[in-house]
């Protein structure tokens, strides 16, 4: 990717975004988008495995068998979910 081009794709099992253009000299912020059936299988295995968000964490490696290297749902993201679900009965994001 070349500075001062704003980039979408995917990747393995989520969309990639590029947020915002910047110049060649900056690094690029990654947003991460996951699938609702991702959200969803994160926040029934938080609450099947006693509220532990690194379990969450080491289930969704297994199940969508993603490697060590590679980016799983954050804390913040999963707490996130978790607070859509009690707000709007549902992991999708608010609009």
């Amino acid at each position: 990717m070349k500075g001062g081009e704003a980039v979408e794709g995917w990747g393995w099992a989520r969309k990639v975004q590029v947020v915002g253009k910047f110049p060649p000299q900056h690094s690029v912020v990654v947003k991460m988008v996951w699938f609702n059936e991702q959200r969803a299988f994160a926040v029934e295995t938080y609450f099947s495995q006693s509220h532990s968000i690194l379990a969450v964490q080491r289930a969704f490696r297994t199940r969508y068998q993603i490697t060590p290297r590679d980016r799983v749902p954050d804390r913040k993201s999963i707490l996130l979910w978790l607070e859509n679900l009690r707000e709007t009965g549902s992991v999708s994001e608010k609009r």
